[in-house]
């Protein structure tokens, strides 16, 4: 038999063992439907696994905190299905309506805060810590204005295009604004720095707002134009 002989006898007889092959494979890939039932989707439902249970945010108010109150809580937690839940240690003018007040990281505080660790974890309740800058944890005189928390304000001015500008453009405001009624005070310090500038064609039937002298209505309180510009920009 010579070496072309051969050599066409070895592509008919791979071929066809390739082609079984390739229909052995998807023969196992194609599976049928779902074996799974309606009594299995049901049980899945009433009886989730910890990965699906929800988790919640449990915030600790202004050290409005005691041992009792936290293994209420985090028992209701367990009975109702939630899977965990994320500690925040908060304030906003939270008042006192407890005897003693467990002030955040004080050695009271420190045992309350391992106690509900060590229920948690009885529990199977997940347990998370909030970092959230200027309200606990990671918020403090160490952090300095450079590393903090920032937010964008901005300014704007009106000019004739098609020539250049020359000018100093409008600084931004710098205050720290209001939240609702709540005054929370004005910063002593001020740390500003240019982020960019943006400048583009305004259509020719624009307006600016102040033109337009819109009335503002609120269920936060009263307030002008102006001060809702100022929270706006801030």
């Amino acid at each position: 038999m010579n070496e072309h002989l051969k050599n066409n006898l070895k592509r008919f007889v791979i071929l066809p063992i390739l082609l079984i092959s390739l229909a052995s494979m998807i023969f196992v890939k194609c599976k049928g439907p779902s074996t799974e039932t309606s009594a299995d989707l049901e049980n899945g439902f009433l009886n989730p696994p910890e990965s699906a249970k929800p988790r919640v945010w449990w915030h600790w108010m202004n050290g409005n905190i005691t041992k009792e109150g936290i293994r209420a809580d985090l028992e209701w937690m367990h009975r109702v299905g939630i899977g965990g839940f994320q500690n925040f240690d908060a304030a906003l003018e939270t008042p006192q309506i407890i005897e003693k007040r467990l002030v955040y990281m004080t050695p009271d505080w420190k045992d309350a805060f391992l106690f509900t660790t060590k229920l948690a974890d009885s529990l199977g309740l997940e347990m998370a810590i909030a970092g959230s800058p200027g309200w606990s944890e990671s918020g403090g005189p160490w952090v300095t204005p450079v590393q903090a928390m920032k937010k964008l304000v901005w300014s704007e001015i009106r000019v004739e295009g098609g020539q250049s500008f020359t000018g100093t453009l409008p600084k931004p405001p710098t205050t720290t604004g209001t939240f609702q009624n709540i005054g929370n005070g004005e910063s002593k310090k001020e740390y500003y720095a240019d982020a960019a500038v943006v400048a583009y064609r305004v259509p020719e039937n624009d307006i600016p707002i102040a033109e337009l002298k819109p009335k503002v209505t609120s269920s936060g309180g009263k307030f002008d134009l102006t001060t809702l510009e100022t929270i706006c920009k801030n």
